[in-house]
């Protein structure tokens, strides 16, 4: 039976990459580079982070100028972080269904922990969830096993009644290196599709999680 689920947010519960671009333009922008990313730019660097998305966008060599980027990057985000991100079709209803089975929900995010409890908020989602483990919530963050170690050490969870869902290869390399199942939600922000990504489960709609969800309980 799936007691625990850990859920990632940016492409999992949500759709956010519109904010994301935007905050970023505008930080690129403000800073006086002369470049501005798309969706398909966007899924190349999304998966690790805002510094690591910088970095990767304007290379390595510029770390101070870089750093100043993600900096303004991050407070001119926050403050716009939900004009246009929304959730994930039948995602609020799922989250109903796993309240009502009493499964313990967690969030293992590598935006900020105060940046994804806002978004949260914004969402309307965040009573459902008890606890949120961000990017700079413990000294790893995903796809380091030692993320979700620390949740585990927190919670408690047992592997084999857990779930990780994520929407990029990341997640399921997270999932791997902690040894539990993983979802992967499909037309998440990465390159790879699909079935280049490693998963015990794909979906593209949050009924289906719901139907797996509720096999697993009657096979575990």
């Amino acid at each position: 039976m799936i007691k625990s689920i850990i859920f990632d947010i940016d492409g999992t519960l949500a759709d956010t990459s519109e904010d994301i671009i935007d905050a970023l333009n505008f930080s690129l922008k403000k800073f006086g580079v002369k470049k501005k990313i798309n969706l398909t730019e966007f899924r190349k660097v999304a998966n690790k982070g805002s510094s690591y998305m910088i970095n990767e966008l304007l290379g390595k060599n510029s770390y101070e100028i870089n750093k100043e980027i993600n900096d303004f990057f991050l407070t001119y985000y926050k403050k716009n972080i939900c004009r246009k991100s929304k959730l994930k079709k039948h995602v609020l209803d799922f989250l109903k269904h796993c309240r009502k089975k009493k499964i313990k929900l967690l969030i293992s995010t590598n935006k900020l922990e105060k940046n994804a409890k806002l978004l949260l908020i914004k969402l309307k989602i965040f009573n459902f969830f008890n606890f949120v483990a961000g990017s700079d919530t413990y000294k790893f963050k995903k796809p380091s096993m030692f993320h979700l170690k620390y949740l585990k050490k927190k919670f408690n969870f047992k592997k084999k009644e857990t779930l990780l869902i994520g929407d990029t290869e990341v997640d399921s390399k997270a999932a791997k290196n902690f040894n539990i199942r993983f979802v992967l939600i499909k037309n998440g922000y990465t390159t790879l599709n699909a079935n280049q990504i490693s998963s015990d489960f794909c979906i593209s709609d949050y009924r289906d999680l719901r139907s797996i969800l509720d096999k697993q309980s009657i096979n575990s």
